[in-house]
């Protein structure tokens, strides 16, 4: 960490050519993070754009999926650590099969920080749901918002999503745009699992009525090389929308990650994956109804996975596991 690393070490790392030193930093950084401008968590993950996004399921499972643990206000938790770095604040997950050199690299100095940031931003894949934080967020960071190369955008019917007074402030969202190399966008247009048959009509109208303005301006916004790869889960009001906004520079296609939302393959109502589930919710879009304000805008399984584990640990658990841990310190002299 900051405190063991003394300046003469410090200075003599710096003097190790710069193509040198972004090899070595690459060994530390976590390879092709997600990051969730929302929560703040940055996972390691391959999601890969130039791989079938179909993938990312199988990466999870290699990987092993450790859910996070709720904690009280004031305690500190094992599996979750912040590093503010000003403006480039990350929360990283550490992971006890593999001790990560990541986080200190991120305290040594000022220079190696810039360094290491400007590849973690290159390779990172940034998760933002537009209606919920992540507009917040992102306006407060002004020098990492302008380091993001590849975003997943994600549009979905709540209620913030109909606040007329809401807009995609260009003062946060021009420098975004105009740099990116790759932009998913999840959209999530209202359907008849969801609304009674006499209400969708109406319902999808106005769906389209909204997001109709913000597809025209990232349209507008976008940087010419920039490609862009869209999930409407076929319905196609919404994918005329994104066609007409962006001719010709959408490509159109399932991510795996966002099965969850549309209920789709391992996440339908048909399939067999959750008869393994016998308490709690039921289905999936059970499970979102009933922690709407805990995981709204959020698509990736290991949040849906994490909330079921979690329902699972009563407070006598997680009280027996800190109890553990107390026992393992040694006493203090």
């Amino acid at each position: 960490m900051a405190s063991s690393i003394s300046s003469s070490n410090s200075s003599a790392f710096l003097a190790i050519p710069l193509e040198i030193r972004r090899q070595i930093y690459r060994y530390c950084i976590p390879p092709k993070p997600l990051i969730d401008v929302s929560s703040g968590v940055c996972r390691k993950n391959r999601f890969d754009w130039s791989e079938e996004l179909n993938e990312h399921h199988d990466d999870l499972e290699e990987f092993g999926d450790i859910p996070f643990i709720e904690i009280e206000q004031g305690e500190e938790s094992e599996s979750e650590t912040s590093i503010d770095c000003g403006n480039n604040r990350i929360m990283y997950e550490l992971y006890p099969s593999s001790r990560s050199a990541f986080p200190g690299l991120l305290l040594c100095c000022r220079q190696i920080t810039e360094e290491v940031t400007d590849i973690l931003y290159d390779d990172a894949t940034m998760l933002v749901g537009l209606h919920d934080l992540g507009q917040t967020k992102l306006a407060k960071l002004p020098k990492a918002r302008e380091k993001i190369r590849k975003m997943i955008l994600i549009l979905r019917p709540t209620p913030a999503f109909y606040n007329p007074d809401f807009r995609m402030d260009p003062n946060i969202w021009n420098s975004i745009l105009s740099n990116l190399s790759m932009l998913g966008i999840i959209a999530e247009q209202p359907s008849k699992t969801e609304w009674p048959e006499e209400e969708l009509e109406n319902t999808v109208d106005k769906w389209i009525t909204r997001v109709t303005p913000i597809c025209d301006y990232i349209g507008r916004s976008l940087g010419r090389e920039a490609e862009v790869v869209v999930d409407a889960n076929d319905e196609a009001k919404t994918v005329n929308v994104f066609e007409k906004a962006m001719p010709g520079r959408c490509r159109f296609q399932n991510f795996s990650m966002a099965d969850v939302i549309f209920r789709r393959g391992r996440y339908s109502q048909e399939s067999l994956d959750w008869d393994d589930v016998d308490d709690g919710p039921t289905s999936c879009r059970d499970i979102i109804d009933d922690c709407e304000e805990k995981i709204a805008d959020t698509v990736f399984p290991y949040v849906l996975f994490s909330f079921i584990n979690l329902k699972r640990l009563d407070t006598a658990a997680k009280l027996n596991l800190l109890k553990q841990k107390e026992k393992k310190q040694p006493p203090s002299a």
